[in-house]
């Protein structure tokens, strides 16, 4: 799953800083950034992110009295940012993960990365079965078990390890991705692959597929190519 980010500052240097840090991660998307707070909350209702990096002083509001402003937003982290610490046990008080002092450090902020990653697990919790349909009956595949998912015309099609294939009950792999287990990751518009269960990636007449243990080779768009890269540590 990707986090959905926000960066909150009014300093565009802190803002740059931050985008630099969040780059060596997959997990995290930047969807919007902010140097005040009006702009922020308008932001936050449109874009719905699921994490802040948050400057303690913004102009006009104290960061703090911000966080109490956007307490009621659902499934929503923060990280404080501040060139001060006498805020920090103030900052954990509005539940936030963390409080990063400036300027950062590439092993401060890999600190921080490990502890979102903690708490995410509470905030959104993965999935280990999904319901697939059989004409009139529903059942419970486990998630472990599944060698792919692709999109076949209007049908998002599940195929299990053993060779098993069911239809998925009113989804888009869009909206599945987001709860499958981290271990799934997306190769093409129309896949999703469980990467424990790949045992090739080869170029077949100049583009590149991934062979998984259920003997199937699937695509990998130019989109997605980096991320699959990195995810299988090439």
């Amino acid at each position: 799953m990707k986090f959905k980010t926000m960066i909150i500052d009014d300093e565009k240097y802190s803002r740059e800083n931050i985008k630099d840090l969040l780059s060596s991660y997959d997990q995290f998307e930047i969807v919007g950034e902010s140097s005040s707070a009006e702009d922020a909350i308008k932001k936050i209702r449109k874009l719905k992110p699921h994490l802040l990096f948050l400057d303690i002083r913004l102009s006009g509001i104290n960061g703090l009295d911000f966080a109490k402003k956007i307490k009621n937003f659902p499934h929503m982290m923060i990280v404080f940012v501040s060139a001060y610490d006498e805020y920090a046990l103030d900052a954990f008080s509005v539940n936030a993960i963390d409080y990063i002092t400036k300027p950062i450090s590439p092993s401060r902020f890999e600190e921080t990365v490990q502890k979102l990653e903690q708490y995410a697990e509470m905030f959104f919790p993965k999935i280990d079965k999904i319901p697939v349909r059989d004409k009139d009956e529903f059942e419970f595949v486990e998630v472990k078990d599944i060698c792919y998912i692709e999109v076949i015309g209007k049908n998002v099609v599940v195929h299990m390890e053993g060779g098993a294939v069911w239809n998925l009950h009113r989804t888009t792999l869009t909206a599945l991705q987001k709860s499958l287990p981290e271990s799934f990751i997306r190769t093409h518009k129309s896949y999703i692959v469980n990467m424990k269960k790949v045992c090739k990636m080869k170029k077949e007449f100049g583009l590149w597929e991934i062979i998984t243990i259920c003997e199937n080779s699937i695509p990998i768009s130019r989109r997605f190519l980096n991320s699959v890269k990195k995810k299988l540590h090439l």
